[in-house]
């Protein structure tokens, strides 16, 4: 039988291994999992950004992979099989448009001891990675110090040393540890508003001092009278606050070159201010 040569034995090398590794990325893409606690750590985008994007992901694919933390049920929370569990650390924003359109991605898979040491590695890649709003900062330095707090409270033992998480945290980010302090107080402030206030916190579209004027009425809503007006009070200021930044982007809108998607985002806006506006 005449020897094969190098090429010929890695062409069916190649044939034989590439179903295998594709079949399980698939699988993995597949059981894909996204926990809302994660994706909020995530500072919201401008609607403006989430829609360059979508039209950068539709022109040029997704260049870079989404990470994965590849994990067993039980150490992700969901139940105590130790079956595999493939959780969504890094690409929210990019996972939620490539499954609007079925377009394809990479990924790229990490491993975690905890969801704990996930949170702290998402928060510091956060920090680090984009250009933040001073709002946006502050909440992520401190969910890091309620957590660590949390933690330390949960494992310490009578002889464990003191530590100063505030001091700690002050050295690592490069502020003092009153700000850190502060930071806790407030990203305690945004875990009380419902998701859209918070992200209306975050996109600077509602003050520090009004998200914590609205997380004390509503702790101080203690009979279900009081919670309805303070629901029906909350719903209005809601309202008011969409039909004021509406009026702000429309008038922007029609500030550009009104070109095929701006035309189709003024009247998307148009509709919702005039949903809005018929519903007072």
């Amino acid at each position: 039988m005449a020897k094969k040569d190098f090429m010929s034995l890695m062409k069916e090398k190649t044939v034989d291994v590439r179903p295998s590794l594709l079949s399980a990325e698939e699988n993995i893409k597949s059981q894909l999992v996204v926990f809302d606690e994660l994706r909020n750590l995530i500072p919201p985008l401008t609607d403006d950004e989430l829609a360059q994007l979508e039209q950068n992901i539709l022109k040029h694919g997704v260049k870079d992979p989404l990470t994965i933390w590849e994990t067993t049920q039980a150490k992700a929370g969901l139940g105590t099989s130790e079956s595999p569990a493939f959780v969504l650390v890094d690409g929210h924003n990019r996972y939620q448009i490539v499954r609007k359109h079925g377009r394809d991605f990479r990924i790229n898979l990490v491993h975690f001891d905890s969801l704990a040491e996930v949170k702290d590695y998402m928060i510091d890649y956060q920090l680090g990675r984009r250009n933040l709003t001073a709002e946006q900062a502050s909440y992520l330095r401190g969910m890091r110090y309620n957590q660590q707090k949390t933690r330390r409270g949960s494992n310490l033992r009578a002889d464990a040393p003191a530590v100063n998480i505030a001091e700690v945290l002050a050295s690592e980010y490069g502020v003092s540890s009153r700000t850190i302090r502060r930071d806790g107080e407030f990203a305690s402030t945004l875990e009380q508003l419902d998701p859209e206030l918070k992200r209306d916190v975050l996109a600077g579209k509602l003050s520090k001092t009004a998200a914590q004027k609205l997380a004390n009425q509503s702790s101080l809503a203690n009979t279900p009278a009081e919670t309805s007006s303070l629901s029906a009070e909350s719903k209005n200021d809601k309202s008011a606050r969409r039909i004021e930044a509406l009026e702000g982007q429309i008038r922007k809108l029609t500030e550009k070159s009104l070109d095929t998607q701006n035309c189709l985002k003024l009247i998307q806006k148009a509709n919702e201010l005039l949903g809005l506006l018929s519903a007072k």
